[in-house]
């Protein structure tokens, strides 16, 4: 191989020496290396809990925890500035704080006097993970803007003479309170680190939890509009799952996950709102329903009350059926009570859920049999009553139902509502959704509304009035209209007849009669041992005896490597 030398004249090394003695940067301190510029430093009170990163505080949800600090600012050199003598603003990251409490305090300011506060109290709320407490100088000078004379940023004068007047024009100006139109250094300081536990997503989520009694919350996140990390039950310390946060469906603009193992809550008063949906534009790439999650952020946010991650990032363990359980649970049974209950579906949003025809005749489902095009109208009584075949409200046929107090639109469609038996026809032509009526032993009713497009083959106007096995999915919201959705995964979480068994989830085994004919397996699946120690019923082929296969499992599609294409 031919090898090539730099050759330097003379004459140039002679001018980088001379630039090295110029710049006196050409030491083993880097070249160029500029010096410390003034700054700010965050002192926290040493008897105060910080926590560790193997200790973490506890999360406390919109509940304050009390720092008590003190901001200096040093000069170039690291010695006090004496010549500081204005405010700066104290903050968190993450969090938020309350307004400060304490003398030279003014909001979320503290006057600094000859480079130094006088220790105060910062209330830090929804803190997580690692937290810092922060200064900033703005040049902010606080005053009541109702005082005389004004604040100098909305006096009407230029005090200092720059060609612009006031806030906003004066970039000077922090606000318009501010009394001085002097910008500031913006020289930042931080606390040493504060170290709180990731929150789990039920606590996204806004779920609050008292062991005696029971969990609350309505669905809202804490953490509106803010980057949040969620805590998955990965240990990176230890390469393990403490608990479980798996991928339970994949859509085309993102996916849900649920943590399987989250304690909020009592026996009598079960916590919920453990299921998320994560908002990524389009289907993850080569994510797979049944991975596990070890990392997971993005920006808590509220699409019309239906809590979603935007923007979402992560790092998955793939699911390997050799090597453990597919994990995702079996959806849970709708109960006709929770029908009309939004705190019980709220809590349940994000999950899996289904509704069935029992073999025990507990509970009874089928497409609502009003449902058809023509428009309702008025039965004797002179109120609007669907039949099998009207069940239209928009009776100008513009596409939309007008809600104005009286307008026969609105009271059509309301009546329609409240008849547990009706699908109002506009809304399934404009959102393909419709209704399944749900009954008890009783003969007590209630509706869900679903959405089956995922589910090809399946026409719900052909099945009106029929009775079905089952159906199932995940439950989403959208209170724009106070709607819970069942949205169908694909066509396993609907059985029309009424003898098959739906599918089970992959769950451990103890012994080979777990995966007999009885629980709906062919006779070749066997409880086997699988890589993480646990038994599961699989099937092995004899010229492969590493691959163990699980059982079929509802919406489980082999893993796909095209970045847009949904399973």
């Amino acid at each position: 191989m031919r090898q090539f030398r730099l050759r330097l004249k003379p004459a140039f090394l002679l001018l980088l020496a001379a630039v090295c003695a110029v710049l006196s940067s050409c030491s083993g301190d880097g070249f160029g290396k500029p010096p410390n510029p003034p700054r700010l430093i965050v002192v926290v009170d040493p008897t105060n809990m910080v926590g560790t990163v193997d200790a973490p505080l506890n999360l406390l949800i919109d509940t304050p925890l009390t720092f008590h600090v003190s901001v200096k600012a040093l000069t170039s050199t690291g010695l006090p500035d004496t010549t500081f003598n204005r405010y700066v603003r104290i903050s968190a990251k993450p969090g938020a704080i309350a307004p400060l409490m304490g003398p030279d305090t003014d909001g979320r300011n503290v006057l600094l006097k000859a480079g130094e506060s006088v220790p105060f109290d910062v209330s830090v709320t929804n803190a997580f993970g690692t937290t810092y407490i922060l200064a900033d100088d703005l040049g902010y000078t606080p005053k009541d803007p109702l005082g005389n004379p004004p604040p100098q940023c909305s006096d009407g004068l230029d005090n200092d003479n720059d060609g612009k007047i006031d806030f906003p024009a004066d970039e000077g100006c922090a606000f318009a309170n501010d009394d001085s139109e002097q910008g500031g250094t913006f020289s930042q300081g931080a606390s040493t680190p504060i170290f709180f536990r990731l929150p789990r997503i039920s606590e996204i989520r806004g779920l609050k939890c008292d062991p005696a009694l029971g969990c609350s919350g309505n669905g809202a996140t804490p953490y509106p509009r803010e980057q949040i990390s969620v805590d998955t039950g990965f240990r990176d310390n230890a390469n393990a799952f403490v608990f479980n946060t798996v991928v339970t469906r994949i859509s085309a603009d993102g996916f849900y996950v649920t943590d399987l193992d989250d304690p909020s809550g009592t026996p009598t008063n079960p916590g919920g709102f453990n299921s998320v949906f994560a908002f990524n534009f389009n289907a993850p790439p080569q994510m797979r329903t049944c991975d596990r999650l070890k990392s997971y952020g993005g920006t808590a946010s509220e699409f019309f009350g239906f809590t979603q991650i935007s923007y979402p990032t992560w790092t998955l363990e793939e699911w390997d059926p050799a090597q453990r359980p597919c994990l995702v649970p079996n959806p849970e049974l709708l109960k006709l009570s929770f029908l009309s209950s939004t705190p019980d579906l709220l809590k349940r949003s994000a999950n899996l859920v289904r509704v069935e025809t029992s073999p025990d005749g507990a509970q009874h489902v089928k497409v609502t049999p009003k449902f058809g095009p023509g428009d309702v109208q008025k039965n004797a009584a002179g109120a609007y009553a669907a039949t099998p075949d009207a069940s239209n409200c928009d009776f100008d046929h513009n596409g939309k139902i007008v809600f104005a107090t009286g307008d026969p639109e609105g009271t059509c469609s309301s009546a329609c509502t409240a008849d547990p038996e009706c699908t109002e026809w506009s809304n399934w032509l404009a959102r393909s959704t419709f209704r399944l009526t749900v009954s008890d032993a009783n003969g007590s009713k209630g509706a869900i509304q679903a959405n089956a497009t995922a589910a090809a083959g399946f026409d719900p106007v052909a099945m009106k009035g029929i009775e079905l096995r089952y159906v199932a999915g995940t439950l989403t919201f959208f209170s724009g209209g106070a709607q819970f959705t069942i949205e169908v995964r694909c066509k396993d979480d609907i059985i029309v007849n009424l003898k098959e068994a739906p599918f089970t989830a992959d769950n451990v085994c103890a012994m080979d009669s777990d995966c007999d004919l009885a629980h709906g397996l062919p006779a070749d699946f066997h409880c086997l041992t699988l890589g993480a120690g646990t038994k599961a019923c699989r099937k092995v082929e004899p010229a492969h005896p590493d691959v163990k296969e699980p059982p079929p499992l509802a919406c489980v599609f082999p893993r796909t490597f095209l970045d847009s294409n949904p399973q």
